[in-house]
């Protein structure tokens, strides 16, 4: 007994040490950067931009000409992408500025980024960008940009851009050689495979360039194209796109005042549909995928 209580005594200050000694190392294994980092015992923490490198602000300026009073989406923000560009396994983030440039940043893991916009060729030809997507549009195994561009900027074609992957995480931009530089008031873009051919298509989400108490209600506007604004259909055709919009059943009005669209198998056939939001007096549309090469709008059913 007497021998048990001696051994648990000499026992005791040389595990206190040892595990001091443990802890002395584990802490002196962790870098300054993870420092940073604060324990928490939430699910989610925010970190801020000394952590993880992303400096970015969508910051937005006006005068006497351009403001919320001659643009009606003057604040409706930008749009972020995340994808893995360099195919690492790591999940890069693009972000689009009204006003400012883009910006594209590499994850280096970690939760630590790198703004590599201008070694990557990000450009920006419009003055006001929007929406961002990322997908494999080409279908080379990398993923690529799409920027969709908008504003009431005197002087600016409100161009979207295509920035194809060029596997080196340096892009170059060919959306006029795509079919894909849409000129119009464009929010947002969705990419998938609608006919099931093995490449992907692309459905625009426009804005009407229109005011708002410019329009007779009691007309019915929703049958009749727009040829400046409306939602678009693209149709992949060997990294060419072509306008199917009215073929497909699209409708693409000057009431459609886009906010978003959303893909899914919504009747799990095993095709994908899309669901389209719509602001002010138009509804939303759902689209049902007819798997023969369009849509049918089937929301009040």
């Amino acid at each position: 007994m007497n021998q048990d209580k001696c051994t648990k005594n000499l026992l005791c200050p040389v595990m206190s040490v040892l595990y001091g000694v443990i802890l002395f190392y584990m802490q002196g294994c962790k870098t300054p950067e993870d420092e940073l980092i604060p324990e928490t015992n939430s699910r989610f923490q925010q970190l801020n931009g000394k952590i993880t490198g992303i400096d970015f602000s969508n910051t937005l300026t006006y005068d006497d000409k351009f403001n919320i009073f001659t643009y009606r989406n003057f604040y409706n923000g930008g749009g972020v992408a995340i994808g893995d560009i360099n195919n690492d396994g790591l999940a890069d983030i693009f972000f689009t500025a009204n006003m400012l440039p883009n910006r594209l940043f590499l994850n280096k893991g970690n939760f630590r980024f790198e703004d590599i916009t201008d070694k990557a060729g990000i450009t920006k030809k419009s003055k006001w960008s929007t929406g961002v997507s990322m997908a494999d549009v080409n279908g080379d195994g990398f993923i690529d940009i799409y920027v969709c561009n908008s504003g009431d900027v005197k002087g600016d074609n409100k161009e979207n851009e295509l920035f194809i992957n060029n596997g080196n995480s340096t892009f170059t931009e060919r959306g006029t050689e795509y079919g894909l530089n849409s000129k119009g008031f464009s929010t947002h873009a969705a990419f998938f495979d609608f006919d099931k051919d093995g490449d992907l298509d692309m459905f625009l989400l426009n804005n009407s360039f229109r005011a708002i108490g410019s329009f007779d209600l009691k007309m019915n506007e929703r049958e009749k194209r727009d040829s400046l604004g409306g939602h678009k259909f693209f149709r992949n055709d060997n990294n060419r796109f072509t306008d199917i919009s009215e073929s497909a059943g699209i409708y693409g009005s000057v009431i459609g005042f886009g906010l978003g669209i959303t893909v899914g198998d919504v009747n799990q056939d095993g095709w994908q549909d899309m669901y389209v939001s719509n602001d002010f007096f138009e509804r939303d549309y759902l689209y049902i995928n007819n798997k023969n090469g369009g849509f049918s709008e089937v929301l009040e059913k």
